[in-house]
């Protein structure tokens, strides 16, 4: 995209969009592989690769989700939804934890670069949350 002359910014022109890990950050491993697409101006993210620890289920069920999510596969799973973008931040959407089935309010904020996610979920207020910084893999 021409811009003025000049070529558009990165920054800019990056969205969510591809393929990101998840990190633990209570281990630092790799929990998921989490693919984000838009559909008409909203980004969802769902679960494409897991990384499961040696003798835990390879296959798992998401037995604590609300429907119609609950006992469904935990890969393939879309997790995040109704993300609204707003330059390099996202808003507006949800977060769902498999391993309780808690439906959790999201913020999502791209780096400058495009490479790097921090991904909030929280009650109430943002200030009441948690975040998780994910890399970008595609």
């Amino acid at each position: 995209m021409i811009l003025f002359g000049s070529r558009v910014p990165p920054a800019i022109a990056q969205t969510v969009s591809g393929v990101w890990q998840q990190i633990d950050p209570s281990t630092g491993k790799v929990g998921a592989l989490v693919t984000f697409s838009e559909s008409r101006g909203s980004f969802s993210g769902r679960i494409s690769k897991l990384f499961p620890d040696p003798g835990d289920d390879p296959n798992p069920l998401c037995h604590k989700c609300p429907d119609p999510q609950r006992d469904k596969p935990i890969l393939g799973l879309v997790f995040i939804e109704g993300m609204r973008r707003s330059g390099l931040t996202y808003e507006g959407g949800t977060i769902l934890d498999p391993e309780t089935g808690t439906l959790y309010s999201a913020n999502i904020q791209l780096s400058g670069d495009g490479n790097t996610l921090t991904v909030r979920g929280y009650v109430g207020l943002p200030l009441f949350g948690q975040s998780q910084t994910w890399i970008r893999v595609q």
